[in-house]
């Protein structure tokens, strides 16, 4: 056991020039191993007795002080001291410095210091420091399961979308059920409260060109387009939201697929998805710039889990995908990556990248934003706007046209029909 005293300095001296410290303090003397040139000794002049050890100088790098030792930061060397513990017998035993040895010890460290240019750090009246507590590890942050189904306006009066959204939800997946719905905050509607009926009428009534909103856990966020649009957009969307680990705790995943399917051959969807991703809002499916002439943008960037193809893009489609992850129906074609829940990432490395042609994807420039600024050049017919004269383009206008009539017989703004 010995009281030790560290010295920080950068300067590192030899042993010649470590005796010439030694002897400078009054008292001491140091004798030099001339082969090891190192110091072997250092005692008093009086009687001989070892007085304290030297060792060093030994080299540091910045990682060898301790943090707490501010004082000694940048140093270069170090030099330890050590003033053996003596053992004494007064009825026990009791290990103490002796206090000659100690005050020798200190003065020498002192001009040791001052010669080196360091600092003298005396760990026996150090407070230690308390440890920096381990840093909370951040919470994982949670996924959230986002589902679009996607299908043509065209000249069609679909008023019945919310009902079928409903009565497939019923049968197929009840998380999809929403326990509360409406076109505004506060909702007006209720499940269990209301019944199938007046979701039915609110949409047909209200969601001329508005917006069915569907909530209450464990939906995040849900909407249904409305039964007509203006010409610059003629897609309409079902839209859904889950955290995924609500879905899991309710072992309701392995619903999620034949919802999918179902609901989007019951609506005659061109295109629908399941896509898992950390991201609450926004998907791998662009939205649409308004200004760009088609109402369609085209294929996700990134491949997402679940992935439904209607007839016509199914056809397009095929020549690039796995047969093996792909089923087949009348009404389309469903693409599977993987069994699990998968994040784009996990995708891209089966898929490759792209996971489909570029000519098949939208255009745009993320570091502006995240709409498309130019559609896909390979697409269905069907998901461009129609020539303009073409008997599929006059049944549009004729459509819009009724409804518009509609609309101004309502008592509604100018200008909220087509824009």
């Amino acid at each position: 056991m010995s009281y030790d005293l560290e010295v920080y300095g950068r300067v590192s001296l030899t042993a010649k020039e470590l005796a010439k410290v030694v002897s400078s303090v009054r008292g001491l003397k140091a004798t030099v191993d001339r082969r090891a040139q190192t110091i072997s000794s250092i005692v008093h002049k009086r009687g001989r007795a070892a007085a304290f050890e030297l060792d060093g100088p030994n080299l540091l790098e910045p990682e060898d002080i301790p943090e707490e030792w501010t004082e000694a930061a940048g140093s270069t060397v170090l030099y330890s001291i050590h003033v053996p513990y003596a053992v004494q017998s007064d009825g026990g035993f009791s290990f103490r410095v002796d206090e000659r040895d100690l005050a020798a010890a200190t003065a020498f460290a002192a001009r040791l210091a001052e010669r080196i240019d360091g600092t003298v750090i005396d760990s026996q009246t150090v407070e230690p420091r308390e440890p920096e507590p381990a840093p909370e590890p951040e919470p994982p942050r949670p996924r959230f399961l986002h589902l679009r189904w996607y299908r043509l306006l065209d000249d069609r009066n679909d008023q019945d979308l919310a009902a079928i959204y409903l009565r497939t939800a019923r049968e197929f997946f009840r998380p999809g059920v929403p326990s509360r719905f409406g076109t505004h905050e506060p909702f007006q509607g209720r499940f269990p409260r209301d019944d199938d009926a007046l979701f039915d009428t609110m949409y047909r009534e209200s969601c001329y060109i508005g917006t069915l909103i569907l909530a209450g856990k464990p939906i995040e966020h849900g909407t249904i387009d409305g039964w007509t649009n203006d010409l610059s957009r003629r897609t309409q969307t079902i839209g859904l939201k889950f955290e995924l680990d609500r879905l899991v705790k309710l072992k309701a995943l392995g619903a999620v697929e034949s919802f999918v399917v179902a609901l989007a051959e019951r609506t005659g969807s061109f295109f629908a998805f399941a896509e898992v991703s950390t991201r609450r809002y926004g998907t791998a499916q662009p939205s649409m710039d308004v200004k760009l002439d088609d109402p369609w943008s085209g294929l996700p960037t990134d491949p997402q889990w679940l992935t439904w193809f209607g007839p016509e893009y199914a056809e397009l489609v095929a020549p690039h995908l796995d047969p093996a992850r792909t089923t087949a129906t009348a009404r389309g074609t469903l693409l599977r990556w993987t069994e699990h829940p998968a994040e784009a990432e996990e995708l891209r490395a089966l898929s490759g990248d792209p996971w489909i042609p570029a000519d098949y994807r939208g255009v745009f420039d993320p570091a502006i934003d995240e709409r498309c600024r130019r559609a896909a050049a390979v697409m269905p017919a069907s998901l461009r706007y129609p020539a303009a004269g073409s008997p599929q383009a006059l049944r549009i206008e004729a459509h819009y046209a009724r409804a518009r009539d509609v609309q101004a017989r309502a008592g509604a703004r100018p200008g909220e029909g087509r824009r």
